[in-house]
């Protein structure tokens, strides 16, 4: 990435967008026969959006179709989730350049929302992006073929105040080995996003479509399995981020 404002506040923002793949490495196989995983933590992000001159610094590799985009959200919790996931986006893409190409600056690349809201890339590599954000984080999924998508949660009790929306009774006992039922709420959020995200962007109401059918543990993860009224099964993997959980997909059906 070139250089983007000079000095300290340079190296803060570039440690910044460093530690995405640091996070993101602590989930190796997440995402590996997909494309680019990136995690920010917004915690980090927060801070240096309230100074001028790393804010600068950070909206510089934004287009200015991004920027003002920006610049018209009037909640600051919006602003920041929003620039996060952008960030962890553009991080995510440049990570799809070859390392012997010329890399463009990450202000050519133009992440807007298609008319269903998804992230839509315009110049730049040839990709899809997902992004997703729940309180503290950032996630951002990016693919050089085909759909994918990522769906971050905290493993929230507001989950158990709207099980009826998204969880049935034969779900929850199928993630019953996931842990309590916060956890298997959020499991099953996760996973039925991140096919709604690669998958279904275009529709509205979803969770009736599709349903956990299957629910694996593999190590530090768990492979889930969702079908939907049309027979297709999709792989979804899920890994723990502490009091968060992260599902990804690029819609590869399985037996």
């Amino acid at each position: 990435m070139t250089r983007i404002c000079p000095d300290q506040p340079a190296k803060t923002c570039q440690d910044l967008l460093a530690g995405m793949g640091v996070l993101a490495a602590r989930f190796p196989s997440l995402a590996a026969d997909i494309g680019p995983l990136s995690l920010l933590d917004l915690n980090h992000l927060q801070p240096l959006m309230a100074s001028a001159t790393t804010f600068q610094c950070l909206t510089a590799l934004l287009s200015p179709e991004e920027a003002l985009l920006l610049d018209g959200f009037a909640y600051s919790k919006r602003r920041l989730e929003w620039l996060g996931g952008r960030l962890a986006a553009k991080y995510g893409l440049s990570r799809l350049v070859p390392a012997d190409s010329p890399t463009a600056p990450w202000s050519d690349w133009s992440i807007l929302p298609d008319p269903s809201g998804r992230p839509s890339l315009g110049p730049g590599p040839m990709a899809t992006v997902s992004i997703s954000h729940s309180r503290g984080y950032a996630a951002a999924l990016v693919t050089a073929a085909g759909s994918c998508g990522i769906d971050i949660q905290q493993k929230s009790p507001q989950l158990a105040k709207v099980q009826e929306r998204f969880a049935t009774s034969e779900e929850l006992a199928l993630a019953a080995g996931a842990g309590d039922l916060v956890t298997r709420l959020a499991l099953i959020w996760t996973a039925k996003e991140a096919v709604k995200k690669c998958l279904l962007a275009d529709q509205p109401t979803f969770f009736g479509r599709i349903r956990l059918i299957d629910l694996a543990p593999l190590g530090e993860q768990a492979l889930c399995r969702v079908g939907g009224r049309d027979g297709i099964t999709v792989a979804v993997r899920i890994a723990d981020l502490g009091d968060y959980l992260i599902a990804c997909t690029g819609g590869d059906s399985c037996a």
